[in-house]
């Protein structure tokens, strides 16, 4: 018996509703309504990479139905998942102790770590895929420019990708959240040991097949001012150049991609943390 639900506004990709059981039990229903691709087909995928991920042992939600609903004669995909527990990290995160955050950032490196070890089928190989990505990047050259960039420097960018592609290969797909940011991963803090920990990694709607380093990339574009350093030692990332450089092109390329985005949504704030943050990769990569 359903006691109260209430929507969550946020998310633009699915409907969804936090809802108290007569159990006291609380779960978590998504109706996929809004994204390029309602089917059912998109559903049972986001599916099946939240199971990867939680054999791998990433906390990710139990889902406990995964079925269609009928809304005004259309069917949708509805996915009821139960609530994790805790709270997005970006609702507390300026709440933790330095220790707490430490603690938690090399949490949540370790996560990525082990949802990037499970090997998943890709639609194409590396170049193809990477083609496809600069090409990209290339149509969206006025969007960057927009966003501040001189066309030399953007000359400059696009060198460097362009041998990112050759120098590191990614010879087997993984899994990969795809979106992964402080309102994705939640955490919970202990009274007794003062401890925080990662309680839950939710909404993997943009799972896909990408390189190990993806997640990473994505969250540090997403997250500028977290501190690298607990992140990159909780995934035990090599201490070689070669990493530090792969890592420093692919959020590169996240951070291209967002700041397109933000010219062309009038995202200031988007424009200003992403056009930032190209100047300060792009001071430190050398060309070779």
């Amino acid at each position: 018996m359903l006691v109260e639900a209430n929507r969550i506004l946020e998310g633009y990709s699915n409907e969804v509703y936090r809802v108290r059981c007569a159990d006291g039990q609380d779960v978590v229903v998504r109706v996929l309504r809004f994204d390029h691709d309602v089917s059912s087909t998109a559903a049972a995928g986001e599916a099946a990479a939240i199971e990867k991920a939680r054999a791998a042992g990433a906390p990710g939600p139990e889902i406990l139905l995964l079925d269609t609903v009928r809304i005004d004669d259309v069917e949708f995909p509805v996915m009821v998942q139960r609530a994790v527990a805790g709270r997005p990290l970006g609702e507390v995160i300026d709440r933790l102790s330095e220790r707490q955050r430490n603690d938690v950032l090399a949490e949540i490196g370790s996560l990525i770590a082990r949802i990037s070890q499970v090997p998943v089928d890709g639609r194409c190989d590396w170049p193809t895929a990477m083609a496809a990505e600069l090409a990209h990047l290339y149509a969206a050259r006025d969007k960057i420019l927009a966003g501040g960039f001189e066309a030399s420097e953007f000359d400059r960018i696009m060198d460097l990708l362009e041998g990112y592609v050759v120098d590191f290969p990614c010879e087997q797909w993984v899994l990969c959240h795809g979106d992964l940011s402080l309102k994705h991963i939640f955490v919970t803090t202990d009274d007794i040991d003062d401890a925080a920990r990662v309680s839950g990694i939710i909404d993997f709607g943009d799972w896909t097949p990408g390189a190990p380093v993806h997640d990473l990339a994505v969250l540090r574009a997403r997250e500028p001012r977290l501190d690298l350093a607990p992140l990159l030692a909780g995934y035990g990332a090599p201490a070689d150049h070669g990493f530090r450089r792969r890592l420093d092109l692919h959020t590169l390329i996240i951070a291209l991609g967002s700041l397109a985005f933000g010219v062309e949504e009038g995202d200031q704030a988007c424009i200003v943390r992403s056009a930032q943050q190209i100047r300060i990769l792009v001071r430190d990569l050398p060309d070779t």
